[in-house]
């Protein structure tokens, strides 16, 4: 398991990578933006109860973001549901769900 400075040099690279702010990590994961900032600059311990919402708003698995494993990537779906969250209604989403199970059946067998 990662340690807690390793865990936040972690969320900082992927905070650049995907173009964050710490206002927006705050804002994506309903926490202030002084608790945020205090979690980056090491003066309070990253709140293991916290890493699933980092972990949906940096497209990683909270396994990886806890150093529990080597997988990086969240499925494609969770990734594009994760950026859309918010965005579609439960409606709208299973209209996806159905386009999507649509273009599977076209499929040549």
């Amino acid at each position: 398991m990662r340690n807690n400075d390793e865990i936040i040099s972690l969320i900082s690279n992927l905070m650049d990578k995907h173009n964050l702010s710490t206002s927006e990590l705050a804002r994506r994961t309903d926490m202030a933006k002084s608790t945020v900032s205090r979690y980056l600059n090491k003066s309070r311990e990253f709140p293991l109860n916290r890493a699933d919402d980092f972990a949906r708003v940096l497209k990683v698995t909270p396994e990886y973001l806890l150093g529990l494993e080597e997988k990086k990537q969240t499925n494609s779906f969770e990734t594009i549901a994760a950026h859309l969250d918010g965005e579609l209604t439960d409606e709208e989403w299973q209209e996806v769900i159905e386009y999507a199970e649509y273009i599977k059946s076209k499929r040549k067998k």
